[in-house]
């Protein structure tokens, strides 16, 4: 086992927590609205590109197959974190469903916002979960 490996995918987990978390504060346009939006999409595009370009890198993509392989997946937790996701997305962009799920159009982004939270717990369920069984791999091989 290469603890290098794990560090790596670890930090590369990080990059994605970071890009949810811009994604969340839409790239800082809510705390500064009267800057141009040219510059935040250079934010976004730099933000989003790190994990994305990082994927191809081989270690990264050893740890993400070596997990696939021999490490149990929980299934739900993926199940309702795109569940979620795509609730907020059909809020967001007012996809098909939109006038079941928002009843009220001024109250959009709360809807939006609150599908967004179940997302993320069921992201960070996942996460939790992948670290719990790699301590118990980790102990065991000690």
């Amino acid at each position: 086992m290469n603890h290098s490996n794990l560090y790596k995918f670890w930090i590369w987990t990080i990059f994605w927590w970071f890009m949810l978390f811009g994604r969340g504060i839409s790239w800082g346009r809510d705390f500064f609205p009267d800057v141009p939006r040219f510059y935040y999409k250079i934010i976004a595009s730099i933000i989003i590109a790190i994990p994305l370009l990082t994927i191809f890198l081989p270690t990264i993509r050893q740890e993400i197959t070596r997990r696939y392989k021999y490490e149990t997946i929980p299934v739900w937790h993926l199940f309702f974190a795109f569940l979620f996701l795509g609730i907020a997305d059909i809020a967001e962009h007012r996809r098909l469903g939109y006038q079941f799920l928002v009843l009220d159009p001024q109250r959009k982004d709360l809807i939006e916002e609150l599908m967004e939270i179940p997302c993320l717990l069921s992201l960070a369920l996942t996460t939790f979960y992948m670290q719990k069984n790699e301590k118990k791999r980790l102990n065991k091989s000690c």
